[in-house]
């Protein structure tokens, strides 16, 4: 069961560490999970250096980052949404905590809907997005999901449930 974490601070140059030493510590089937590519540390760093997300939610262990969720809204209050887990952490509810408190967040910010890109082998994205009822287009090995979080039962469902009791903090 995901742990309740604190709110972790900080701001866009803060979350760019933060997301870092996050990639870093993925493992190579994680990494071609997320990133649909084996990437070395070195590129994993100028990702980070590059990303610019309008939030960030984070669960940590032990004092460090385990699993985020990162939103990226665009326009027409659509969004792409970024997630991965550390090896050790997948398959314990991490990952789902991170995606139904991230849509959650994201319907807050007016996303009615969100985007992912994943690797076609990633059997726990594709779980998640076909149990908020979003649509998978798989291209070959990469897959793109399309979820109308308005529409999600699952999504309003965990709305509720995220203003009880968090198991995601938001880096700010």
């Amino acid at each position: 069961m995901p742990p309740n974490p604190d709110v972790l601070p900080g701001e866009l140059a803060d979350w760019r560490r933060a997301l870092a030493k996050h990639y870093r510590r993925l493992g190579s089937t994680s990494r071609q999970q997320r990133f649909m590519s084996v990437l070395p540390n070195s590129s994993l760093k100028t990702i980070a250096d590059r990303a610019s997300p309008d939030i960030v939610l984070g669960i940590e262990v032990d004092g460090r980052v385990v699993g985020v969720l990162e939103i990226f809204k665009g326009e027409d209050a659509h969004a792409e949404i970024g997630i991965s887990v550390e090896d050790a952490y997948q398959g314990k509810g991490f990952g789902k905590a991170l995606f139904l408190d991230g849509l959650a967040k994201a319907e807050q910010l007016g996303v009615r809907t969100a985007d992912l890109y994943f690797a076609s082998e990633n059997l726990g994205i594709r779980s998640l997005v076909s149990s908020a009822g979003g649509e998978i287009l798989q291209r070959g090995a990469e897959c793109e999901a399309h979820i109308d979080i308005a529409r999600c039962k699952v999504c309003q469902k965990n709305a509720r449930d995220v203003q009880r009791a968090g198991t995601v903090c938001v880096l700010h």
